[in-house]
């Protein structure tokens, strides 16, 4: 199986992004929290000792694909010269800059733009970095959003994304709207893109992380959440939202409802 194979296999169907930016804003306050800010604050090191850069690394320049409130953009702008960040939400990127002033930190750049649409030089940003870092990042959807990947770097390279990912909620509602066992092609995005690294003569390495976590909102949060979640997919129809509002309704204890995930996750990086 070649290239254009793996290229076809992806799920490379675009959404609107104007739904997205929509979808990522709602969930911005979420992903700024004090908690996710540790974690991935431990998360770091351990990529940095899964890239091999050895014990005190230093970056000319860093290239943050979807880099939501900016956690680790700001670890970035400690080891590299400077840091362009880049992200489709209006919301995550006020929180980005918010939190780097807070801290002092005046070499990073964020811009808001979907990844295809991006283009570095209209930013005065010319030359290639020495990191290109994709952490669990939408963004990179398709054989085409890999290659610009590819094309923005010189040296070393970080992608990450689910393998599989299961909800308790989302997908005993997509068996419902989706008329299926549901609309899951998380496995898609590190699969494909390995085996295109792979035949175009990169050997990327490659581990797996599992992950868990819960969260307990209202019914009516979790519905407008849902409602743009499902809809980045499908244009919904009146039955669907009804579907997704009396679910929620029904599993709700005193107004709250409570969603389990668990995940595993791939790290993958390679050098050219």
């Amino acid at each position: 199986m070649d290239i254009k194979y793996f290229s076809q296999s992806w799920d490379n169907s675009k959404k609107y992004y104007t739904l997205e930016e929509r979808f990522w804003n709602q969930r911005a306050e979420e992903f700024n929290r004090k908690d996710i800010q540790e974690k991935e604050n431990r998360d770091f090191s351990c990529i940095l000792d899964f890239i091999e850069v050895g014990q005190h690394p230093r970056f000319e320049n860093v290239l943050d694909i979807g880099c939501g409130t900016g956690f680790y953009s700001m670890q970035f702008s400690k080891i590299s010269e400077y840091v362009i960040a880049t992200d489709i939400s209006e919301n995550m990127i006020t929180y980005a800059k918010n939190n780097s002033k807070e801290k002092g930190i005046n070499n990073i750049a964020f811009i808001k733009k979907p990844w295809s649409e991006l283009n570095l030089e209209a930013f005065e940003c010319k030359e290639k970095f020495d990191m290109v870092f994709a952490c669990m990042s939408p963004a990179i959807d398709s054989y085409e959003d890999l290659i610009k990947m590819i094309n923005y770097g010189r040296n070393l390279y970080f992608l990450s994304g689910f393998v599989e990912r299961k909800d308790n909620l989302k997908d005993e509602l997509s068996k419902k709207i989706f008329n299926s066992n549901g609309n899951n092609t998380h496995e898609n995005k590190i699969y494909n893109a390995f085996n295109i690294l792979w035949n175009m003569g990169y050997y990327p390495k490659i581990i797996y992380k599992d992950s868990s976590w819960e969260r307990c909102k209202s019914v009516n949060e979790l519905y407008s959440e849902f409602l743009n979640h499902f809809e980045r997919t499908k244009v919904l129809t009146q039955e669907d939202k009804i579907i997704i509002k009396d679910y929620l309704k029904d599993k709700a204890v005193d107004g709250m409802v409570q969603e389990k995930t668990t995940a595993k996750i791939a790290w993958l990086c390679w050098k050219k």
